[in-house]
């Protein structure tokens, strides 16, 4: 792999690579084959449009439309617990919890939430990190404790409140 800087952004390929395979632990797909993260780097440098994957083993997903999502990030940047976040093209916020929590939200019925699934990652093109899973702030590759999904449940009211409407 080539040298890295820390922490990545969506452009950096290489050290995304790295991100997911050392430092998450997640395994790693590149257009549909699984790879190492030096296969990783090699593959997405050279496929711009590489579609890149991890098994959701790991963690829940909850995924809202982007407007409900763009008010819960506001009201989660107030928050203490840090929700990693994916911005899914122009119409959906994707949260990342900790697995075999989503389920306490399966009663909000604009959140799709899913356990195991096969969920795509940047740099796959329209993909990007909002809040990545790991530490910005760390002077070394630190991975974040994923959140329970209830410390999502806060945020998701409040701003479902503004977006329904009063009852």
């Amino acid at each position: 792999m080539r040298t890295m800087s820390w922490p990545p952004t969506t452009r950096n390929k290489a050290t995304l690579a790295h991100a997911y395979v050392s430092v998450l632990g997640w395994p790693l797909l590149v257009d549909g084959a699984l790879v190492t993260g030096a296969q990783a780097d090699e593959l997405m440098e050279h496929g711009p449009s590489a579609v890149v994957q991890t098994f959701g083993e790991g963690f829940d997903t909850v995924s809202v439309p982007r407007a409900l999502g763009s008010d819960v990030l506001l009201n989660v940047d107030r928050s203490p617990v840090t929700f990693p976040s994916l911005r899914v093209g122009d119409d959906v916020v994707t949260f990342l919890v900790e697995a075999g929590t989503g389920a306490c939200l399966a009663d909000i019925s604009e959140a799709r939430i899913e356990t195991g699934a096969l969920v795509e990652l940047p740099p796959t093109p329209g993909l990007r990190w909002d809040t990545p899973p790991w530490d910005i702030y760390a002077d070394s590759p630190t991975a974040l404790e994923l959140p329970h999904a209830r410390a999502l449940r806060k945020s998701l009211d409040t701003a479902l409140r503004t977006h329904r409407g009063p009852s």
